[in-house]
């Protein structure tokens, strides 16, 4: 089906039309974890996005609605509008339920509203609950026909369940398997996890009619490991990245992104990044 020239607009916007690549940042980490290091002074961060020539950031709704007028005064990123809201990252703490719930917390009329670019939705894969899949496909399905009806974009987000006991949420066979399903679903682009290897990775893309972009988890360890995952992921074909609290808690944020941008939208290697992003102190692997 042909897109419409409202999702043409704005996927142009997220994605360089000629190379088809993107570089975003998750930043809507607090409407799932509260406070959360490297949140702490959001107004900072999104000045560093826009000086580094961030191409979009996913926001929360209240996130928009406080910052959005400072990313349009800056020419900053576009907005990326979260519309769901998830306990999944709770694992492992006092606040954690057996499996995640995830809940729509905004709609598609929000992000029109707001000048979005793009709405972002989490489709979690093989949870304990099998009710909570049936959920999770429902909700995003309404979605994609919302996300249809507006020209908007819709990035769905397809993971493993982080309390899944059946499965490795990183396999290269289970991220292919979700992937699909969030493209029959409708999505315009997805987002997923590292699937393992650069090899499973370019599989999945080139099985993929739609952009596929990466999700960046908690991080490597080091900011060169996170350039260096960069590097693997362009490498493979992927469309970019929409990593976030690997870029927002690295220890030198802006220059972690003026590299990142540089391996993305230049074709830089990981050496050629560094040297031009300005560090302090150049990163070394962990």
């Amino acid at each position: 089906m042909p897109q419409s020239l409202g999702k043409k607009i704005r996927l142009s916007r997220l994605l360089d039309p000629k190379s088809g690549r993107g570089f975003c940042i998750a930043f809507d980490h607090a409407l799932q974890l509260g406070p959360c290091p490297g949140l702490e002074t959001p107004e900072a961060t999104l000045d560093q996005m826009a000086e580094a020539g961030v191409d979009a950031v996913i926001l929360p709704l209240g996130s928009a609605r406080h910052y959005g007028p400072r990313l349009a005064a800056n020419r900053g990123p576009g907005l990326i509008l979260r519309l769901d809201q998830t306990t999944m990252w709770r694992e492992g703490t006092p606040l954690a339920y057996p499996d995640g719930h995830t809940r729509l917390v905004a709609s598609v009329d929000d992000a029109v509203a707001a000048g979005a670019e793009a709405v972002i939705t989490y489709c979690f894969f093989a949870p304990n609950d099998p009710a909570l899949e049936t959920a999770a496909i429902r909700d995003n399905a309404a979605v994609n026909a919302e996300a249809r009806a507006a020209g908007m974009i819709h990035i769905v987000e397809t993971m493993g369940a982080r309390s899944a006991k059946a499965v490795d949420i990183h396999d290269g066979e289970f991220v292919r398997f979700h992937v699909r399903i969030g493209i029959e679903l409708g999505a315009d682009v997805i987002k997923t996890d590292w699937p393992g290897s650069v090899a499973a990775l370019r599989r999945i893309v080139g099985e993929s009619p739609v952009p596929v972009m990466l999700a960046g988890g908690p991080g490597s360890g080091s900011d060169r490991g996170t350039l260096e995952l960069v590097h693997g992921i362009i490498g493979a074909g992927a469309a970019g990245i929409l990593f976030g609290r690997s870029i927002f808690q690295a220890r030198e944020p802006l220059a972690v992104m003026k590299a990142c941008r540089a391996i993305i939208h230049a074709g830089a290697s990981v050496d050629e990044a560094i040297d031009g992003a300005g560090f302090a102190r150049r990163p070394e692997a962990a």
